[in-house]
């Protein structure tokens, strides 16, 4: 089969694992102070496999984690994949409602749970209209639920199924701000697709060592963590958390070649001390998200003083990881790069007419092979329809094109404000206010205004030993913004609420604040 001009040696990925398992005692992940083998993860894969099969889990059924990151979570997953099962793993910082609600979208027959998150699942579980089977993981046994090491007693055979390039692989949370999150169903040669890209953009070489900060529930944890390096045969790192203290010392300590920061992330680890050992690394490339989330400065300063150069992606959940991407040869400033065949890119206005270059729209995707982007939400065929209409995968990013085809991302379609007729994109007003000297980081959000639409609100955090005032703040952005784009209020904050999975700032949380008791310009 042909990908994007690429002969596929396997068309899903538990023909790519059992390949892969020749590798033996190649590390295929390590987790804080455990490594899981490829020879490991195919026995271990096996046996849970075929246990998960004893309690009547078959191809097309979920099997859904509510697991921190570990080697025992990837066995589980390539367990699925071997099974044609598919997984699903839920966001750890889920609270008990919206653990029911997923749960039950999903439709899981099995639950695999951490016993560090038991106390949030016991307070769901009442409200679980169809419970699924439970197996503990880690910790001392509990009354009614089956004890993970029960998993490995499974037969070491491989189980009999046969998987097509369209069969689901696995369900990926994602939304959630403006309505109820919804689940990614992603085939296999999703993850296929993902895996070429990663192949091409990273130059994967066999003794490469890929550090991933994201989890299992995310998109870029399944593809950077575990999947990425599978395909490749190289060796994934992952940890709990992301640790700005411990990030380099990991790095060194596993001999990581590759990296992925996203965001604020970069911005985070500029705040460390500067050291000799800035530089002490392996580290060749890193792969990540600056645009729209830190300012352009963040990203030069990483790559100079940690010697590694970043390249800008644009991707999502639902179109797969890395589909629009610079590459080592093509750097370009102040873009995402290009899809180099593996989408059609089209900047649209409201009504899904084509803009001319250079202009600001809608950014819609398109695949150049089936079965490459998402299946479907589920449970969501109007969601769906609407996401795809025109035959058009719509984004809800803003972005345009340049004379050169290269994707300038500008901001997310739900951060723009309504005010007096214009439409104010929160990440251009942010990019402005950043630029202070003592600006730490700044959000913008809409509060209700007095004429129906909306007025802008500014969350400021100041540097340490500098100082602000509400009126500087107007004063920066009136010189450098339209009339209409300078914030009316001003609160100043001492730290952001933000995502578990890409550090970004929950906008939506500083919405239902209002206006609050912020520093009004007009009064």
């Amino acid at each position: 089969m042909l990908l994007n001009n690429i002969e596929l040696e396997h068309t899903n990925m538990r023909d790519v694992f059992v390949t892969r398992a020749s590798l033996g005692d190649k590390p295929l992940l390590i987790c804080e102070s455990e490594t899981l083998t490829y020879g490991d993860a195919d026995e271990q894969s096996n046996r849970i496999a075929n246990s998960l099969s004893g309690f009547g889990i078959a191809k097309g059924d979920v099997v859904a984690t509510l697991m921190y990151n570990s080697v025992e979570h990837a066995a589980v997953w390539l367990a699925c994949v071997k099974l044609g099962a598919i997984f699903a793993s839920l966001n750890v910082s889920l609270a008990p409602k919206e653990l029911v609600y997923s749960l039950g979208d999903t439709g899981a027959k099995l639950i695999i749970v951490d016993n560090g998150l038991i106390d949030i699942y016991s307070r769901a579980r009442p409200e679980l209209v169809d419970p699924p089977i439970e197996v503990l993981w880690r910790g001392p046994a509990r009354r009614d639920y089956l004890a993970f090491p029960t998993l490995l007693d499974g037969d070491n055979v491989l189980p009999d199924v046969e998987l097509a390039p369209n069969d689901p692989m696995s369900i990926i949370y994602t939304g959630g701000s403006t309505s109820m999150p919804k689940g990614v169903l992603a085939p296999h040669l999703h993850y296929i697709g993902a895996a070429e890209r990663y192949k091409e953009i990273t130059q994967s070489q066999p003794d490469d060592v890929h550090f991933a900060n994201s989890h299992f529930f995310h998109v870029g944890g399944q593809q950077f963590g575990l999947m990425g390096p599978l395909y490749c045969g190289t060796t994934g790192v992952m940890a709990k958390w992301f640790s700005v203290s411990k990030y380099w010392d990991i790095a060194r300590k596993t001999g990581a070649t590759i990296i992925d920061p996203i965001g604020t992330m970069i911005s985070a680890l500029l705040t460390l001390d500067p050291s000799p050992a800035d530089r002490d690394h392996k580290v060749r490339v890193g792969v990540g998200i600056a645009s729209g989330q830190v300012r352009s400065t963040f990203r030069d300063e990483f790559e100079q003083r940690f010697g590694v150069p970043l390249l800008e992606v644009y991707a999502m959940t639902e179109v797969g990881v890395l589909l629009c991407s610079e590459r080592l040869q093509d750097k370009t400033a102040n873009t995402c790069g290009k899809t180099y065949g593996w989408a059609d890119i089209c900047i649209a206005d409201e009504n899904d007419c084509p803009v001319p270059t250079a202009q600001q729209g809608q950014i819609l995707l398109r695949p150049t092979a089936t079965n490459t982007m998402m299946l479907e939400y589920i449970n969501k065929p109007a969601e769906t329809i609407a996401a795809w209409r025109n035959l058009w995968y719509h984004t809800g990013d803003i972005g345009y094109l340049d004379d050169d085809g290269y994707l300038h991302f500008v901001g997310r379609q739900a951060h723009w404000v309504r005010v007096r007729g214009e439409n104010v994109s929160a990440f251009e007003v942010e990019k402005v206010l950043s630029e202070h000297e003592a600006v730490e980081d700044c959000a913008i959000v809409g509060v209700p205004g007095e004429l129906g639409e909306e007025d802008i609100k500014a969350y400021v955090q100041i540097r340490r030993e500098r100082a602000l005032e509400p009126t500087d703040v107007v004063s920066w952005c009136s010189e450098r913004l339209a009339y209409f784009k300078v914030p009316r209020f001003v609160e100043f904050v001492t730290e952001f609420p933000r995502t578990i999975t890409k550090q970004e700032i929950e906008r939506h949380e500083l919405r239902t604040l209002g206006i609050g008791k912020a520093w009004d310009r007009d009064a």
